[in-house]
């Protein structure tokens, strides 16, 4: 049973309904087990599902009766953990992790994992062992990554909503690519739940600003032993979201020059957004934090990768296996080769590199509310571009030097940073603008995101792919 106009509700309105009678829960889970049914077999963005969770929910919890997603990196007790690779065939978790207890212990009614690249390591989900997952606007198209099944899944109307992860751009891109709503939130704001470095996050991609706070005050708080402090907040982010933004000063930058090169319809998506917020009565002022993107850039490699091979490792050895040519991707066997070739000396200069020039990113912000720029220098990727089966890491590498070089930056800063929904290009692609906030300042980006969704609504775009 499907109900016909849950399409055009948040899972705000859809609690709204279940909570005053109007809709009941079981017919709600039912929808989206039916639309997971229909739709998955072509676009591959659940792999597991878990439907026996609709038999246990707490239905006195705050979000019981909506379905969710885990993305396929967090244990889920009893379920497959595969972190997209043939490495970990025949594994299942003993138990929840932190993420998914706190998902849980919400209400919230897990219908499956969402699929994701091998270990994470691409900005397109394209692993080999679990199969690529489809951009639901063009099947032709990657939905980006690593999140890319979470957000292929919310943009088709799988789920109101679905867990991602961020640790180079993983909830931003994806949400750029599928033209959905995705805040990776401030460092320590929540659980560090795979310990490789500090650039991980985790949250939620949604197609609503509002449930994107909801979801963020559920999961919001460290765990016992995070590297990390809790950045202070006011009110609740739920409630935050309802009021006004300020006028705010708003540093934005579309054209790079010979830094990289940038598509024209990326370019223009960003300076369209320029000119809405000038609109909306912003001080909007072509600028740009003065630091060396590049050299970041490969320091943040050097940490990525170091971190990588190490998890990799861990996560095989759970598994009782070891890391060969036979059982992962040779994109990851080349990941694990080159990060055992870096010394301790070269790891703790680039995270002193990253460390200097991220203070030097701070600092525009004493000046700048929120920075404005590309998600991506590049629009959407055909499928296929991310071949982890044939590509080295080095050439992965590349690729990503292409078209993903300024996500990152947010994640070695630790600041609080989204992608926006605002453009679709002449072939329907969705484009993402990306606005990056003051550390712990996720509130601002929240009202600045509503007052966005308010002027320029997405969601009458949802109808097209229904």
């Amino acid at each position: 049973m499907e109900i016909k106009e849950i399409h055009q509700w948040d899972g705000t309105t859809i609690k709204e309904k279940i909570d005053c009678g109007e809709l009941q829960a079981e017919d709600v889970i039912a929808h989206y087990q039916s639309v997971i049914d229909r739709k998955n077999p072509d676009l591959n963005a659940v792999v597991h599902k878990t439907y026996e969770e609709a038999a246990v929910v707490d239905k006195d919890s705050p979000l019981s009766g909506l379905p969710f997603l885990i993305k396929d990196l967090n244990a889920m007790e009893g379920y497959p953990l595969s972190f997209g690779s043939k490495i970990m065939e025949g594994f299942k978790a003993s138990a929840d992790d932190v993420i998914v207890k706190r998902y849980k212990e919400a209400g919230l009614t897990i219908l499956g994992k969402s699929n994701t690249p091998e270990f994470g390591f691409t900005p397109a989900t394209e692993s080999n062992y679990l199969g690529y997952t489809k951009n639901p606007w063009n099947p032709h198209y990657s939905p980006g990554g690593s999140s890319g099944g979470a957000a292929a899944a919310v943009a088709s109307g799988m789920v109101p909503f679905a867990h991602g992860s961020d640790g180079g751009g993983s909830i931003r891109i994806p949400a750029s690519n599928c033209g959905v709503f995705g805040m990776k939130p401030t460092r320590g704001r929540t659980p560090f739940s795979m310990r490789l470095n500090s650039f991980a996050a985790s949250h939620a991609i949604t197609r609503s600003v509002r449930d994107s706070a909801w979801l963020l005050d559920v999961l919001e708080g460290p765990q016992l032993g995070d590297f990390y402090a809790t950045p202070t907040k006011g009110k609740p982010f739920a409630e935050v979201v309802k009021e006004e933004v300020e006028t705010l000063n708003i540093g934005y930058l579309a054209d790079f020059g010979e830094l990289m090169d940038i598509d024209p319809d990326v370019q223009k998506a960003i300076e369209e957004t320029a000119e809405l917020l000038e609109s909306l009565g912003h001080n909007v002022t072509v600028a740009f934090p003065d630091f060396d993107i590049h050299r970041y850039m490969d320091a943040f490699v050097t940490v990525w990768v170091v971190g990588g091979a190490l998890a990799v490792q861990e996560a095989a050895s759970l598994n009782g296996q070891e890391v060969t040519t036979a059982n992962v991707e040779t994109m990851l066997s080349t990941l694990v080769e080159k990060g055992r070739g870096y010394s301790a000396m070269e790891y703790e200069e680039a995270r002193n590199f990253l460390a200097s020039e991220s203070l030097k990113i701070h600092q525009f912000f004493e000046t700048y509310d929120v920075l404005l720029h590309p998600v991506t220098m590049k629009k959407a990727l055909p499928l296929g571009c991310y071949d982890g089966e044939k590509n080295t890491i080095d050439e992965i590498l590349a690729v990503s030097a292409k078209y993903a070089h300024l996500s990152p930056i947010a994640n070695v800063t630790g600041q609080p940073a989204m992608s926006v929904p605002l453009y679709w290009t002449e072939e329907n692609l969705p484009i993402g603008s990306h606005f990056t906030g003051r550390f712990g300042d996720e509130a601002t980006l929240f009202k600045l995101a509503a007052q966005l969704e308010r002027a320029k609504p997405w969601w009458p775009k949802y109808k097209e792919i229904e």
